[in-house]
């Protein structure tokens, strides 16, 4: 059960005991991990709560969130859930729920680091009237000295104003900035892509990210070391790839975070002196690898549409649009 947390969609082997005389010794269980101790597992399954003995398990592994949709897996899940996965791949440093928790828009604060970690993710009901939960956000973010935003999920080529949320934040004032797209797809097949190493690199894998990790960071990361460290060592299952160049220096890093099945790529970053040589789409492949490894058979990531290089990256390799968002400000 190590590096499963409550809240996550599992699939547990356990032995049969007493064992039969004839048939399988092993049975599955699948559902969500609601609680672990030194002698249980207790799980919810679609057909109510199961109690499993710890010392019975075999094996465990996290799932992805059961499709709403007919599809392949990474197109099935629904808006919403693929949003809660991503949360836990870049979380605040101080989260709250309006309404029921998971199940309501979850307020994020990261002290300015990233918009994913500054805005509310409204993936359900916040239990109020729309208009007065604006109110308890607008609010929420200005006693925290921080913008109050919202990260909107939109479906395939829908407007802000098609969304109730979108048209009232609209009319209220607040800005809407550029829109981003959420591609998804199968680990396995991402890996059919994978090409030539470069030559003159070397990789380095950990699960933590070290001072050479940070330092080949964005030029916004570096604006935020010291947030970008705390809110790094939130999520709980995490590989930091470091490429470096003759000599030793730093030429390009990415993180993976892993959650629910799902990998989900982030912040990849080549050094400007060395791009052009495939680094990207090399650390890309490998963070892929990397992630299969542990168990990750679904990917997602976040690409401005306007980033072409990293457009043709991604695309080219195999990863196709789920849906996209887009976030609205109050100045």
């Amino acid at each position: 059960m190590v590096g499963l947390t409550t809240g996550t969609r599992v699939a547990v082997r356990t032995r049969i005991d007493p064992a039969p005389m004839h048939g399988p010794t092993l049975t599955d269980t699948v559902g969500e991990l609601l609680a672990v101790d030194e002698d249980r597992v207790r799980i919810g399954t679609r057909t109510g709560e199961v109690t499993l003995r710890r010392d019975l398990v075999v094996a465990a592994r996290a799932i992805p969130p059961k499709p709403t949709r007919r599809g392949a897996p990474h197109r099935a899940i629904a808006i919403e859930d693929l949003h809660l996965v991503m949360t836990r791949g870049q979380p605040g440093l101080e989260e709250s729920w309006l309404g029921t928790k998971g199940a309501g828009w979850l307020l994020r604060a990261g002290a300015g680091w990233t918009g994913r970690s500054n805005s509310v993710a409204p993936v359900g009901d916040p239990g109020l009237p729309l208009s007065e939960a604006v109110d308890a956000v607008e609010s929420w973010y200005r006693e925290r000295e921080l913008v109050p935003l919202v990260m909107l999920p939109r479906p395939v080529g829908a407007a802000t104003t098609d969304d109730p949320l979108g048209a009232l934040l609209l009319h209220r004032g607040w800005i809407e900035g550029n829109p981003a797209d959420v591609l998804t797809g199968r680990t396995e097949t991402l890996l059919q892509g994978a090409g030539p190493s470069p030559a003159g690199f070397s990789l380095h894998v950990s699960d933590a990210p070290d001072e050479d990790w940070l330092a080949g960071g964005s030029p916004r990361l570096l604006d935020h070391l010291d947030t970008a460290r705390r809110i790094l060592a939130l999520p709980a299952r995490q590989l930091f790839l470091t490429a470096r160049g003759e000599g030793g220096a730093v030429a390009g890093i990415v993180r993976v975070a892993l959650n629910d099945g799902w990998a989900g790529l982030f912040g990849l970053h080549v050094d400007p002196t060395h791009r052009g040589r495939g680094l990207g789409r090399w650390l890309t492949i490998e963070a892929l690898r990397a992630a299969a490894d542990a168990g990750a058979s679904l990917t997602y990531l976040q690409v401005e549409p306007g980033n072409e290089p990293a457009q043709r990256l991604y695309r080219g390799l195999g990863l196709t649009t789920h849906h996209d968002y887009v976030y609205l400000a109050h100045r």
